[in-house]
């Protein structure tokens, strides 16, 4: 999906939900940050080619639950966004919701046809099928055949097609009832709760100063493969730099401006840490002891 549509989604969310302009830019600017992933000056264009970090490095759970510790909100925003990917197709990338645990699967039990794959004395553990043909006779030209399945959720949806636009459409039109609505009344969070959304703002601007950045970047690393795609963009592209430094120093103003809340939701963490503690250790044994069963010697391949 889009980032305008990410971004409009997850405001109309924390609007319905919560009722509060800061709730809502936050939820909103979570939805943005797993984009972030894409193939930007932190990713070396070569490495993104091979491990295809899109949809995949801030687009999992563990992104989501280390979210939380900054704020629930800022998670929940994370956690439309892959909602949201989870609808486009294997042509889109999809959403790789466990990376990097996903990746220690390295084959798959059947190919595209449905046939059986010569089973690796080696591998215990397979995905039920390799990609789908959509994969791998009409992806994207940045995205070559992988050596290994992709270990993806995909829907049916495509990249800025009629889902997308429709998520995007139907959150406008649910903000706009939400404020409207019963009497204009809601159209007081604007005037009321400005004071308490500069720290979010200051965050939109980071993420905006990266992500600027990044698609300078991204389209300037094009240039040995024939030509840049920069186009008007071109006289811009001394910007990257700085403008990366700028986002880098806007993202710590950010957290610091939000240093109170954070601690805060750490102190409430931190104040369960024993049944945190338990439900990790107990939720890494059982998975440890369900591998080791369906894996013991004797039995057949498992298959995820």
């Amino acid at each position: 999906m889009d980032l305008p549509t990410h971004a409009v989604f997850g405001f109309a969310v924390g609007l319905v939900f919560f009722g509060r302009l800061e709730i809502a830019l936050l939820v909103s600017l979570g939805a943005l940050i797993p984009d972030l992933d894409r193939e930007y000056w932190f990713i070396p264009m070569k490495a993104y080619l091979d491990e295809q970090y899109h949809r995949a490095l801030f687009h999992n759970v563990f992104v989501i639950a280390l979210a939380y510790l900054v704020s629930p909100f800022l998670s929940l925003g994370i956690f439309l966004h892959m909602l949201l990917d989870s609808f486009t197709t294997s042509k889109d990338r999809g959403c790789e919701w466990f990376y990097p645990f996903s990746r220690l699967v390295k084959r798959g039990r059947y190919d595209t046809d449905g046939h059986p794959q010569p089973l690796d004395p080696n591998e215990r553990i397979y995905f039920y099928q390799e990609d789908l043909h959509a994969m791998i006779e009409y992806p994207e030209p940045n995205l070559p055949e992988p050596e290994s399945p992709w270990r993806r959720v995909y829907g049916p949806a495509l990249n800025s097609s009629l889902l997308d636009r429709g998520f995007l459409c139907g959150a406008i039109a649910v903000i706009l009832v939400w404020l409207l609505a019963p009497n204009f009344s809601n159209l007081t969070l604007f005037s009321n709760n400005l004071a308490k959304c500069v720290p979010h703002i200051v965050g939109y601007f980071s993420v905006g100063a990266l992500f600027f950045a990044g698609e300078l970047d991204r389209r300037d690393q094009e240039a040995p493969f024939g030509k840049t795609q920069l186009g008007f963009l071109s006289k811009l592209s001394f910007l990257k730099i700085p403008l990366m430094i700028a986002g880098g120093l806007l993202c710590i103003t950010w957290f610091a401006l939000y240093w109170n809340e954070i601690l805060a939701n750490l102190e409430a963490i931190g104040s369960n840490w024993i049944s945190i503690l338990f439900g990790t250790l107990l939720v890494a044994t059982s998975s440890f002891a369900i591998v080791k069963c369906q894996t013991r010697k004797g039995k057949p391949p498992a298959i995820v």
